[in-house]
């Protein structure tokens, strides 16, 4: 077969397999337009608005609205059931402008849904205010870590709107003199709509090149928001006409003396992938939630997160992951993919982090991320196994114990394994099952999420194969839970949730 017979083939089993989903009807978006036209942001005769988000891989122009009365725009079509986010973006005079709000979401059913009629960008007002701003950061840590070089790195700042960059540029803080650490720039700003919050970050040029960020690591955007009522103090003795609005000065990525770890650490990364096998089994396919790329099978898993700048479509071998127990994965062929990378004193304390397919980014939707607290009073720190998906509701129909590809090579006897429990979630049992190579000396305990042991469910010697144990949770509270196994020189560790 040539490769445009292929090609044709596998859009034609794209088509079907995505007309063979479930989809509700009647999904209608609406969005209020008039405070952008005020604003003369948008012009009604030239300007295009679209939806974009998780059912459309966050992309193209095929979701257009139609103007109604009133400058509300609105747009109906068939989406998949589940979870979606989504934001609105104006295409006008040919440049695409996002919202610069959180991710709007919702939940599709069965049955037709009317989202809320929102203003963009959540801007309801046109009265607009003239005020200039200190952006203004701490880079202290950054500088004592490693992350950042003062000699030749910048700091910059970057935001949803053209003083910001529209989220781009190299918008570069100065040093302020005498206080060493602490970057700072005014900027000024006509006619920001009052009682609108103004989204900005705080971004690291290595070498200060503007192609090569590394963004906060935070989730949520700062903010400041124009009142129409700051003070016009600067320069004395009678102002600018512009007020002035100063900000707290944080750290970057609020990352303080107190919140990096003091010495190097390997962090072990664990991800069950039954999910992304069982949907690919059923489905045919999974979308990236960024570029729209399509993954059919899986060929590579890694991890990703702000202490790689998020490189995806183009990681190093240092973050691929692995199920061939090397590299920090301790069991082979057993869908749990891993791998031990090593974390330098300094880096924050606090782990963001999300996994990839194929290079892609199709796990959750954006900023739907995993979450840990590193610990470096030991040399090695294992990260409970996650859940392929867990962060969203991409993979919920999906189960990290019920799906697996017939074509995944299956789980040999001859190895130390530890199973995911079942029933997951439970209410209040579920079983636990592990299997033994050989005859061992075996330990089986239960945590809470402080770490703090709650129950020894096993400690004795066990033969060789399979062996279950039940566990009563009756006695707690709902939440998360960790159970560890220990057997000679073996130790696993998953998550269980408890709810009641």
């Amino acid at each position: 077969m040539d490769r445009i017979t292929r090609n044709m083939a596998t859009a034609a089993l794209a088509i079907m397999l995505v007309t063979s989903v479930a989809l509700a009807t009647n999904v209608t978006f609406q969005v209020n337009m008039s405070v952008q036209q005020q604003l003369g942001r948008f012009v009604p005769t030239r300007d295009s608005v679209f939806v974009r988000g998780s059912f459309n891989g966050w992309a193209g122009y095929n979701n257009r609205l139609t103007e109604g009365a009133g400058l509300l725009y609105t747009g109906t079509w068939d989406i998949p059931a589940g979870g979606i986010e989504y934001k609105f973006v104006m295409d006008t005079a040919g440049t695409d402008v996002w919202e610069g709000v959180d991710n709007r979401t919702a939940t599709v059913g069965a049955t037709p849904l009317v989202l809320p009629e929102v203003f963009f960008n959540n801007e309801s007002s046109a009265a607009t205010a003239d005020v200039e701003v200190l952006f203004r950061v701490n880079m202290t840590v950054q500088d004592l870590s490693g992350t950042f070089d003062p000699d030749v790195d910048w700091v910059v700042v970057r935001g949803a709107h053209p003083n910001l960059g529209n989220w781009g540029g190299a918008i570069r803080l100065i040093e302020e003199t005498g206080n060493p650490g602490i970057y700072s720039l005014w900027i000024q700003f006509t006619g920001l709509p009052q009682g609108s919050p103004q989204p900005y970050k705080f971004v690291i040029l290595p070498n200060g090149d503007p192609n090569n960020g590394r963004w906060e690591s935070i989730a949520d955007n700062r903010t400041f928001t124009p009142t129409g009522d700051e003070p016009d103090n600067l320069p004395p003795p009678n102002g600018n006409d512009f007020g002035e609005i100063i900000p707290e000065t944080p750290y970057f990525s609020d990352v303080g003396p107190d919140d990096i770890i003091v010495s190097d650490l390997h962090v072990v990364f664990q991800v069950d992938v039954r999910p992304l096998y069982g949907r690919l089994l059923e489905q045919g396919f999974v979308f990236d939630v960024q570029s729209g790329d399509t993954i059919f099978a899986v060929e590579s898993i890694q991890a990703a997160g702000f202490f790689n700048n998020w490189p995806w479509g183009n990681f190093g071998p240092d973050h691929q992951m692995n199920d061939n127990g090397i590299n920090g994965d301790v069991a082979a062929n057993d869908t749990v993919w891993s791998r031990d990378i090593l974390f330098l004193a300094g880096a924050p304390r606090v782990l963001i982090y999300k996994f990839g397919c194929n290079m892609l980014d199709a796990e959750a939707g954006f900023a739907r991320n995993h979450s840990v607290t590193l610990d470096e009073s030991q040399g090695t720190f294992m990260i409970p196994s996650d859940c392929w998906g867990s962060p969203d509701t991409l993979f919920i129909h999906w189960d990290c114990l019920l799906a697996d590809a017939p074509e995944h090579p299956a789980v040999q006897p001859n190895i130390y394994r530890l199973d995911q429990n079942f029933p997951n979630p439970f209410n209040p049992t579920t079983t636990i099952s592990f299997n033994l190579p050989k005859d061992d000396l075996v330990q089986l305990r239960v945590f809470n999420l402080n770490g703090r042991e709650v129950t020894t469910l096993s400690y004795g010697k066990f033969g060789a194969g399979s062996h279950s144990i039940a566990f009563d949770g009756s006695q707690l509270a709902s939440g998360v839970y960790f159970y560890r196994l220990e057997a000679g020189s073996f130790n696993a560790t998953r998550k269980m949730l408890l709810l009641k």
